[in-house]
């Protein structure tokens, strides 16, 4: 009896393909998780620092990879009042959680891990897909006027 024999063979499953729902909430929960890790080192008096792997070409034409620094923008900013205001952004634009209303607030920076990982869940349950959806459609008309123009 062979090795092959031993072993339990099966078909391969086919890849799923994600609908666009999905990869949009998916963008968005890497955005918010990203945000999660740089509050929980500002909360932990450390720097947090993403890196990403880029292709370089040296003077003589070789191609190497190297890590880079990404520019990480907080998605919180502190009141007067002590209070902090989470703005939620889909990309580089403001998502409105309601009605012209992009930024929620709660009482310390030490309540945002909670809130994100609140928003998590939401975003995972399709709550933002219509906010998501409004932000998609306004891009694709500013680009399609920018084509037309």
């Amino acid at each position: 009896m062979g090795v092959l024999d031993k072993l339990k063979i099966v078909a391969l499953a086919p890849k799923v393909k994600r609908s666009v729902e999905q990869d949009r909430r998916v963008k968005l929960v890497e955005q918010l998780t990203e945000q999660l890790k740089l509050v929980e080192a500002t909360l932990g008096g450390t720097a947090y620092q993403r890196s990403k792997t880029v292709w370089i070409t040296d003077d003589a034409g070789n191609r190497s990879k190297v890590q880079r620094s990404v520019k990480l923008r907080q998605w919180w900013t502190v009141g007067t009042n002590g209070a902090v205001q989470f703005g939620l952004r889909y990309g580089a634009v403001p998502l409105e959680v309601k009605a012209g209303m992009s930024a929620i607030e709660v009482s310390k920076l030490a309540d945002i891990p909670l809130l994100i990982k609140a928003l998590v869940q939401a975003v995972d349950q399709g709550e933002l897909d219509a906010a998501i959806d409004a932000v998609t459609a306004a891009r694709k008309t500013k680009a399609k006027r920018a084509a037309e123009a």
